[in-house]
Order: structure tokens, then C-alpha cells, then sequence
């Protein structure tokens, strides 16, 4: 084994009698170095981003959500309530109510979905780490208060929170019928002062409003109702076995959502292009192999007389072929070294010093955000090697000695 691969590293360092050869050799093994770096580094990028999502999800989705199988709101007892917050692992719950509603702020108005929230959502939120100005509160002395995305309070005009003009909120009436001749009495209409605006990114700041839960109840004359349950967890619980434990004590009309099932088609939408941009760029990393290919072949073509020697030396048609065979892997693999230092060196660059930047200011960072896995190493590693090896092969099973 130690002689054919001295005898294959000896081929692949010498210099060639005709320089197509070493020039279809170093092509060869830069399609080799390329494929692999960009591979491992566009699987990162998938990685970043899919993890930066994640991080930008779970400020707004609970690791467990409770909400009714049909309908908007539901009504649960103390009693039940009691139980899920007994089950080990359970940090925290918290009740929430929704609704889409038409703001008022001066001459500005716009919609939003003001999200009504408890005394526990309010406390452990990770909105008020993400404040732009003012504060994550419920209320300003006795009188309700919201917390308002960037965005809408933009639209509002609301620039500083020292004005003490209150923002008025306006939702159809549910027991009043709509009347033409003068709309604005079949609505519900209720006051708050605005306590904070929160800054997050552009689907967030431009759709969501915070406010007390007994003012949204009141408000929408759902007294006691609620859209959903929200559920913390603490640190190393697996969601799915609390999920198991919290649907044994909810009604049936009931269902609860871990937070991947919250947003199943985003993660599915993520992992289908990630696998379609892998399956591109295997594609490609193929098509280059075949440089591989054309480099053996002529190799071959030129080494006639060493294959001669070595056949009046006793060498057999097996031990000729695994010795080209070990040329082709051995640009494999150092295509791959090459392709994966190179590929880590920008991976790593990128992640602490962001060099490439990202379009505009609508998310939490501002470069493209990257995670190298160990899976993703593994798979590009054995990709390429599968590739490169049998690219070679294909040449070897070719020779005639």
C-alpha cells in the first residue's frame, strides 16, 4: 500500500512532458478546492440563517402554545391552569388574547394586532431586551399602557413617549350591528397611553401592539376568554415530552403546539431549499470531476512506458489501476483539505467579523449570519470523496494494460 502510494505521489508531483496535462491536473483539483469550499460554505450560511430565524421566533413564540382546534378564543379554568404549571419543567405560563384592531394617534391611524397579555407575559418577555425607547410596561400609574412594534408607532407619529395624548383603539362590537348611516357607533372604542416602542425586525415591528389582557377582554367583550396559552419551559426540557404531559390535562377541543410546530411550513420551507442549493452544488462539484477524469487519462496515456516497466517488473493489471486509482483520490483529497481550510477561513472571518453585509436594516444583524455543524463537515466531506473516487474510477476502469 506504502509503494502505490509513493509510486501515485510521485505521478502527481512530476512535471508532465506535455503542460496540458499539468494544466488539466491543477484544474482538476481547483474544481475539487471550490466545490468543497463552496459547499461547506453556503450550508453554513442555510445554517445562520435558519438558526438566526429561530432566535427571531422565539422572542414571539412560547416553546408550548396552547390554542382551540376551531374558533379564536376559549375559556380555561384556574384548576386546570394549576396543573399545567405543576408539570416538571414548566417555568412559566402565561395567557395572551389577539385581535386585530384600528389604531388612532392624533390625525394618524393604522392597524395593528394589539396582543393583550397577563402579568406573566409581561415579567419574562424577551420583547423588553429589544426596547427602542421607553418601557415594556402595562400600565402608567392606574391607566393602561401599550408597547408598540417601530413601525406602528411610526405610522402613529408617535416619536416620544413624553406626550400624554392616549392612543385610541377601535373594534367592531360583537353584540351591535353595523350601521350604515353611522359606522362609528358599532364599534368598541377604548384609550391607553403608549409606554414603550420595541424594535425587533419588520414583520414584527410593523404588525404588533402590547397591551393589559383585562383591557383587550374588555375592549372585545370577552370577558375571561382567551386566544391562547403560552408555555416556558426551563433550560434542557425536551418540548415534545411536555407537550405529551400538558394534552393529557387540556380538553380536547384543545391543542398544544411545540415551537417548530408553531412555524412547521417555515422550518419546512428552510430545509427544502437548503437541500435543493446542496443537491445544485453536488451537481456542479460532478461536473467538475470530471476534470478528474480527463487528468487521469491523459496521465495514463503518457505513463505507457512506466506501466510497461512495472509489468516486466511483475506488477499485476490490479496493482497498475490502484496505482492511478490513488492518483485521482489523491487530488481528491487534497482538494478537499484545501476546500475545507478555505471554506472554514471564510465561514470563521464572516462569523466574527462580518464582512459581507446584508441589504438594508430589517433584522437583528447586519452580515449574513453563519453556523458551521459537524453534520454539514461530514456530509460535504463524504460527498466529495464519494464524487472524486468514483470520477477516478471511471478513468481506471478504462485502462488496458
Amino acid at each position: 500500500m506504502k509503494l502505490i502510494l509513493f509510486i501515485a505521489l510521485r505521478y502527481l508531483r512530476s512535471k508532465k512532458s506535455h503542460n496540458i496535462i499539468n494544466m488539466v491536473s491543477y484544474i482538476s483539483l481547483t474544481g475539487v478546492v471550490c466545490g468543497t469550499a463552496a459547499l461547506l460554505i453556503v450550508l453554513s450560511v442555510f445554517n445562520g440563517f435558519e438558526n438566526l430565524t429561530g432566535s427571531i421566533y422565539s422572542i414571539f413564540d412560547p416553546e408550548l402554545k396552547i390554542t382551540p382546534k376551531e374558533g379564536k378564543t376559549f375559556v380555561i379554568d384556574s384548576a386546570k391552569l394549576d396543573k399545567i404549571s405543576s408539570i416538571k419543567g414548566v417555568a412559566g405560563v402565561s395567557l395572551i388574547l389577539d385581535e386585530n384592531v384600528l389604531l388612532k394617534y392624533k390625525q394618524q391611524q393604522t392597524i395593528a394586532l394589539m396582543r393583550g397579555i397577563d402579568k406573566n407575559y409581561e415579567r419574562n418577555t424577551p420583547v423588553k431586551n429589544s426596547m427602542y425607547d421607553g418601557e415594556f410596561k402595562m400600565y402608567t400609574g392606574d391607566y393602561p399602557s401599550a408597547v408598540f412594534g417601530y413601525d406602528i408607532a411610526a405610522k402613529l407619529g408617535i416619536f416620544g413617549l413624553t406626550d400624554v395624548n392616549p392612543v385610541f383603539v377601535y373594534v367592531p362590537g360583537r353584540e351591535t350591528k353595523l350601521l350604515m348611516s353611522n359606522p362609528a357607533n358599532s364599534l368598541n372604542v377604548m384609550s391607553l397611553l403608549p409606554s414603550g416602542i420595541f424594535e425587533i425586525e419588520k414583520s414584527f415591528n410593523e404588525t404588533y401592539v402590547f397591551a393589559p389582557l383585562a383591557f383587550m377582554q374588555e375592549l372585545l367583550d370577552r370577558k375571561a376568554q382567551i386566544s391562547a396559552i403560552e408555555i416556558q419551559l426551563e433550560t434542557g426540557v425536551e418540548s415534545n415530552n411536555a407537550a405529551q404531559s400538558v394534552a393529557k390535562i387540556i380538553e380536547p377541543e384543545l391543542q398544544v403546539k411545540t415551537r417548530h410546530q408553531q412555524n412547521e411550513a417555515l422550518y419546512r420551507m428552510m430545509k427544502s431549499e437548503k437541500a435543493i442549493v446542496y443537491a445544485i452544488l453536488i451537481l456542479i462539484v460532478i461536473v467538475l470531476s470530471f476534470n478528474i477524469s480527463g487528468s487521469l487519462s491523459m496521465l495514463i496515456t503518457e505513463k505507457k512506458e512506466d506501466i510497461a516497466t512495472l509489468k516486466s517488473m511483475g506488477a499485476t493489471d490490479k496493482l497498475i489501476k490502484q496505482i492511478f486509482l490513488s492518483v485521482g483520490v489523491l487530488i481528491t483529497f487534497f482538494g478537499i483539505v484545501f476546500g475545507m481550510f478555505i471554506g472554514l477561513t471564510v465561514c470563521l472571518l464572516q462569523q466574527y467579523l462580518g464582512l459581507l453585509k446584508l441589504p438594508g436594516n430589517n433584522l437583528l444583524v447586519d452580515a449574513y449570519p453563519v453556523k458551521i455543524l459537524l453534520t454539514d463537515l461530514l456530509l460535504v466531506l463524504v460527498s466529495v470523496t464519494l464524487i472524486g473516487y468514483f470520477a477516478s474510477l471511471i478513468s481506471v476502469y478504462k485502462l488496458k494494460t
